[in-house]
């Protein structure tokens, strides 16, 4: 075998003596790996020898066979993969330097593609466990920064239940979660606050209709009894029906005015824009000191106003009948006689005008209710003949409203009472 072999080296030209090729350079060939497969083929590619490797083998030598010169010198002595029954060999070649042949190394990749295989699946596992690791990792995180909105959701169904007080737990201010709270507690805040408002005036709506109805439903009880009175004959006389002519006169007179009242205080609680003009304080207190002089000649009603002029802006008629209306007030809750001073103060940063008398006074209590729609003090300190309709404080005040502005009382009993109108400085 030995010998056929080395007559074929012959037949291409090789010595098989210690100086040819194999002798002389195939030194390095002989400690080639034992993994590594080295054939030599002749200018046709038919295999003419082998050396080393554990690969030589039918399925090597079907795979190296028919490499002729003319492919080893196309590869450019590069190395390159042939496929043969699915398996796959990385090829170097090279030219005999006698040129009668070529040198072909073959190495299978069988082992390198089992350990490509097993990392393949090394790698699989480990990405499985690691992305089952991210993700218990990311559902407690998740869960931790989800936790406050888990607050959120039972806030908003206890605010659901109607629980408008209900707010939600702080969190971190500098997360979004935290900012998301911030807001909606100033929102939650806003909207009971809203609702607040809403129900007392609800509330304050209720008890203005039912008093008004109260307060309509006495002088149209008063009317109907004298008609009903002067139907049934039960008058006679011409001055018996002068006399009842005239209550029924007074009666009707009693409730136009307060229907001109109630719908002086729904214009204002409709908050409608009122007059923006430059406005005469003193001529206004002028008027309303000869106005109540007027209906009431032996009231003892003075001014103490400055020489130089005063100004305020607003709603001229609406200014005026917030002055006539203490003045008035004044003038029927105290003695015939009793003091009462109108006086103004202009100052730099708002303008004062005060309606003091030095009547009977009220008590603490009275002067936390006088502005309240249809209170009325005592009948005792009341002039006889001169009920009015309750309403004329609370619509002092709902004027003082829609000037921005405010009445203030001081008073005390026995020593009299003291109304205040403070008018903001405001520009045109």
């Amino acid at each position: 075998m030995a010998g056929g072999s080395f007559l074929r080296l012959d037949r291409a030209g090789i010595e098989p003596d210690g100086d040819d090729e194999i002798g002389e350079r195939g030194g390095p060939l002989r400690k080639v790996p034992s993994a590594i497969s080295v054939t030599l083929l002749d200018p046709s590619g038919t295999i003419i020898g082998r050396l080393g490797g554990e690969l030589n083998t039918e399925r090597v030598e079907r795979v190296v066979a028919g490499i002729t010169p003319a492919t080893v010198a196309k590869k450019r002595g590069k190395p390159f993969t042939i496929i043969k029954d699915k398996a796959h060999f990385r090829v170097l070649a090279r030219l005999l330097p006698s040129g009668a042949g070529s040198a072909v190394a073959a190495l299978s990749l069988e082992d390198v593609e089992r350990t490509l295989g097993r990392l393949q699946i090394l790698f699989l596992f480990i990405g499985l466990l690691v992305l089952l690791l991210v993700g218990v990792v990311s559902r407690v995180a998740i869960r931790v920064s989800m936790k406050p909105l888990t607050a959120v959701e039972g806030t908003a169904e206890a605010i659901a239940g109607g629980d408008l007080s209900a707010r939600l737990p702080d969190a971190k201010p500098d997360s979004e979660v935290g900012r998301l709270t911030a807001s909606l507690n100033r929102m939650l805040s806003r909207i009971e606050e809203s609702f607040a408002v809403q129900r007392r005036s609800e509330e304050k709506l209720r008890r203005f209709v039912a008093d008004a109805s109260h307060e309509l439903r006495t002088p149209l009880t008063a009317i109907r009894g004298f008609a009903e009175l002067h139907r049934q004959g039960a008058i006679t006389g011409e001055e018996n029906t002068r006399e009842l002519v005239g209550r029924i006169e007074s009666e009707s007179k009693r409730m136009s005015a307060l229907v001109e009242d109630l719908l002086t205080l729904a214009r204002l609680d409709q908050a409608r824009a009122i007059a923006h003009d430059a406005v005469d304080i003193k001529q206004l207190i002028e008027e309303a000191v000869q106005a109540v002089k007027a209906s009431a000649p032996n009231a003892n009603i003075s001014m103490d106003i400055p020489t130089e002029e005063a100004f305020i802006i607003g709603d001229s008629v609406k200014v005026y009948q917030a002055i006539l209306n203490l003045a008035v007030n004044a003038a029927i809750h105290t003695p015939e006689g009793t003091p009462i001073t109108i006086s103004l103060l202009a100052r730099d940063e708002d303008t004062q005008i005060k309606v003091q008398d030095l009547g009977p006074g009220l008590t603490p209590e009275q002067q936390t209710r006088v502005f309240e729609r249809f209170y009325r003090v005592d009948q005792s300190r009341t002039r006889a003949g001169t009920e009015g309709s309750g309403l004329g404080l609370s619509i002092v005040q709902a004027i003082m409203d829609a000037h921005e502005g405010r009445v203030d009382i001081d008073s005390e009993l026995g020593r009299g009472t003291t109304f205040t109108l403070t008018f903001p400085i405001r520009e045109i």
